[in-house]
């Protein structure tokens, strides 16, 4: 028998510290990726465009009853990996509050104003993903919907 897949990942982000061009603030922020999973190929081009962050290591967890957005985040064009980060106002740095692979949560986040970067999922981590999904999914089935009927009793005879 196979084993359960491990529901949690603990990973560091990588960040990528640009000039901006907009005059409202000197300089952006763009997730490149995570460690282990980030290709070296990437961090050294990322160095001859500006400056590299690497934050501590946080923990990706899954959540059995989020398995359809996980698929969702999957099955899309490119599956994605998402850094929440704290409003901090005057901040050198983005305070990292959430790494996610759960799209929905992400946006609940970016609703509510917070700084939300995204990275494409590495090979790998869409492999652990895929093994959690397959284990904890089960699609429900399509209910047939059942035509309401919008006269009364009176006129149907």
């Amino acid at each position: 028998m196979q084993d359960s897949p491990s529901d949690h990942f603990n990973a560091s982000p990588v960040l990528l510290k640009r000039p901006s061009q907009s005059r409202w603030s000197s300089f952006t922020w763009q997730l490149l990726g995570i460690q282990p999973a980030i290709a070296n190929e990437v961090i050294e081009k990322a160095r001859q465009d500006g400056e590299l962050l690497s934050l501590p290591a946080m923990r990706i967890q899954l959540y059995p009853q989020f398995c359809e957005a996980y698929h969702v985040n999957l099955t899309s064009n490119q599956p994605g990996v998402y850094l929440v980060c704290q409003d901090a106002p005057g901040a050198e740095q983005p305070r990292p509050l959430l790494l996610t692979v759960d799209f929905d949560e992400a946006a609940s986040y970016m609703e509510a104003g917070q700084q939300v970067l995204e990275a494409p999922l590495a090979g790998e981590l869409c492999v652990w993903l895929e093994r959690y999904v397959i284990a904890h999914y089960r699609p429900q089935a399509p209910k047939k919907r059942r035509r309401q009927n919008w006269q009364p009793e009176q006129e149907q005879s």
